[in-house]
């Protein structure tokens, strides 16, 4: 079992018995009266902030808590390149991150140039925090290390940025988690070019990324960790 592909932040479930994928839904697209038997992170992207009131996604995220196979509240955060109003995004966020506080749910996050305005309300957050799709430099990965984030890396690991390549080495790889988001690009790909950049046997790369997702996520809900 240890020897599997965890894909951490999906939108294309993998079919291959070799890889673990933990599906992101939007909040508002879950059918509550099935119990969904794939593991799953779910919530209110910072693009969909303004579609709903804040009762009518309190009401959502008391259904969701019903969900066993729900292990993260996500992808949540801050965008200041879409078009929905940047305030309501940040009150959003707040509801969500005290949601997650209080189910015991890891957060999987979205952030779009919202840095200077994110990190103070991560400090408010009691449980762990995922930045989703990361590829920013070394700096900012210093400030993130500091406040025990994790990170999850998708497809920029293929075309790396120098300021990418300094930031990677940087993280530990006890915080260390791969993607592949909407990519198509099959996630043994993306595993392969992370453990080249890192000097590191594939396999043994899979096996502290495994560590770290059942240490991370198999204690938060009453979901075993198992395929699809």
């Amino acid at each position: 079992m240890k020897n599997v592909y965890i894909d951490l932040h999906t939108h294309h479930l993998s079919k291959s018995d070799d890889v673990i994928s933990v599906q992101s839904l939007f909040l508002q697209d879950i059918d509550y009266k099935s119990e969904l038997t794939f593991p799953f992170s779910a919530a209110i992207h910072p693009w969909h902030s303004t579609i709903f009131d804040f009762k009518e996604i309190f009401k959502m995220l008391k259904e969701l808590s019903t969900q066993k196979n729900l292990i993260a509240i996500g992808e949540t955060g801050l965008d200041k390149v879409c078009s929905a109003d940047y305030e309501i995004q940040k009150r959003v966020f707040e509801l969500q991150l005290e949601f997650a506080n209080s189910h015991n749910k890891p957060l999987i996050i979205h952030s779009v140039k919202g840095w200077n305005e994110l990190i103070p309300l991560l400090n408010r957050a009691k449980v762990p925090c995922v930045m989703h799709g990361f590829s920013e430099g070394a700096q900012l990965t210093h400030r993130l290390i500091d406040i025990g984030c994790y990170f999850s890396v998708g497809k920029s690991i293929l075309n790396p940025s120098p300021r990418f390549l300094d930031a990677i080495k940087l993280i530990p790889l006890t915080s260390l988690f791969l993607e592949t988001d909407v990519s198509l690009i099959p996630i043994e790909e993306i595993y392969h070019e992370m453990a080249k950049i890192l000097n590191l046997p594939v396999d043994l790369l899979k096996i502290q990324i495994y560590s770290n997702f059942t240490s991370l996520f198999s204690s938060q809900s009453d979901i075993q960790v198992t395929h699809q």
